[in-house]
């Protein structure tokens, strides 16, 4: 009698199916099976689909708690189209893309009304090199849209269709529109993450213009009132150059009006730099010349002409010219 000794591999395998046996019946795989409602031909749920749902678990949830079951519509014969395609080994890998693309081209529905899925069948074909074989399935929405709203009215989602005669099953959801915003998101995202950085720089330089703006005007009223200010210092100042360099023929006056008698008379008087010129009446006419050059610091003064009597025979006329002080 020959004895055979499993080996470590048979032994592992007999120990994994002796615990599976223990496991409670909710966590075994065997216990999730489909719940399968029957649709009409006009959409709508069977009579009395419903009752196959089981019932609403309860809110207290634990590591025991079985999963809900999912949901499948089944419906008529030939609610569910078929058709064998066969792309290039290049784009296999994008198959859901380059179906969805010519989808309206290969079915009559538009890719919007209709529920459609496409799988590898892994037939070969000897005779076209480098193809791969696919299996398209669609099916209208207007065959099950009724029943999903009288799901939706009890909080019930289906997951998936099936078809009475054909195997394979149809998830709800459109796969080409799921792959097709992944890597636009991507995308996106990856451009939000490098154009951040310039987003902020160009923000903090609007604001630095923003300020520097307003900074110019303020800078530009400070330099008016400036402009201002040194009009109103600087005029005063000119003026004093000017009465220093030509002098002030306020000053002549006022010193003529302290310095000459009181029988003097004035007719004609010009002042051109410093120089002034006489002309008038006066009953001291020969003490002028003392009068001006002593009393009133003129300089250089002298007669222009004789001096001649007037008409009445009181008064001297005169015509004298002398520097003015300053």
């Amino acid at each position: 009698m020959i004895l055979s000794i499993p080996g470590p591999e048979a032994v592992f395998r007999w120990w994994v199916s002796r615990m599976a046996e223990l496991l409670p019946a909710v966590l075994r795989r065997d216990q999730r099976q489909d719940v399968r409602l029957p649709v009409r031909r006009d959409g709508t749920l069977e009579p009395g689909s419903l009752s196959r749902l089981p019932l609403p678990a309860s809110r207290k949830k634990s590591l025991l708690s079985a999963r809900p079951a999912p949901v499948g519509l089944v419906l008529p014969a030939g609610a569910i189209l078929s058709r064998e395609l066969t792309l290039p080994r290049a784009a296999a890998p994008h198959a859901v893309q380059t179906i969805g693309y010519d989808l309206d081209r290969l079915t009559p529905f538009r890719p919007e009304n209709v529920v459609w899925t496409v799988t590898p069948t892994g037939k070969a074909f000897p005779l076209r090199n480098g193809q791969v074989g696919f299996r398209l399935l669609v099916a209208p929405r207007r065959s099950f849209e009724a029943a999903m709203q009288e799901l939706a009215e009890h909080a019930v989602i289906p997951t998936h269709l099936r078809c009475e005669g054909m195997e394979g099953v149809l998830p709800l959801g459109t796969p080409s529109q799921v792959r097709k915003i992944r890597p636009s998101l991507l995308v996106l995202l990856g451009l939000a993450l490098i154009a951040a950085p310039f987003i902020r720089q160009e923000i903090s330089r609007l604001r630095l213009d923003h300020a520097l703006s307003a900074l110019s005007a303020e800078k530009q009223q400070a330099e008016a009132l400036r402009r201002d200010i040194a009009g109103f210092t600087q005029g005063p100042a000119a003026i004093r150059r000017e009465e220093h360099r030509l002098g002030s023929s306020l000053l002549v006056l006022q010193t003529l009006t302290q310095a000459l008698p009181e029988e003097t008379f004035l007719t004609e008087l010009h002042f051109h730099e410093h120089h002034v010129s006489l002309e008038g009446q006066s009953a001291q006419a020969t003490q002028l010349i003392g009068i001006l050059e002593h009393r009133a610091a003129f300089s250089n003064a002298a007669f222009s002409g004789p001096i001649t009597r007037s008409e009445d025979r009181r008064q001297d006329l005169f015509t004298l010219h002398a520097d003015a002080p300053g």
